[in-house]
């Protein structure tokens, strides 16, 4: 799926290759089963946070518009470019009502080198809290 020579990753190309059947075409995920991506603050809020759940994955309870999940999202760092995740995010963060920043492969890339050194999935809101605060 990488662009052509000098063309741009179509963001909801990724996401119906790589993101639908978990989250849904409308972006609402499955009650219960697969948080919504539609409103989410983890999707409109920090881009570096967005960036690492994508590259990273999330196991464990994840809570999404005061709901809990308890599940298991699968790591990209391997799959996808910086590009193509920066386009699926900027895919996410402007559609299913949300209205987020577009991301930057440069974003992602520096999301990646942050957290080069993480082995394992991100334990959930744990996990994701402290990366979401601000470093001193």
């Amino acid at each position: 799926m990488p662009p052509a020579a000098g063309g741009a990753v179509d963001g909801a190309q990724v996401y119906a290759a790589q993101c639908v059947a978990c989250h849904q075409a409308t972006g609402a995920g499955l009650p219960g089963v697969f948080p919504p991506l539609a409103g989410s603050e983890w999707v409109t809020g920090a881009e570096n946070v967005a960036a690492a759940i994508l590259l990273h994955g999330v196991t464990g309870k994840l809570t999404v518009k005061g709901s809990a999940y308890n599940g298991q999202m699968p790591s990209f760092k391997d799959k996808l470019s910086d590009a193509e995740i920066a386009a699926v995010l900027s895919h996410i963060r402007s559609n299913f009502g949300n209205n987020a920043a577009k991301v930057t492969p440069d974003a992602v890339k520096a999301a990646r080198e942050a957290t080069a050194d993480r082995k394992d999935s991100f334990n959930g809101d744990d996990d994701l809290a402290k990366l979401a605060k601000p470093a001193n």
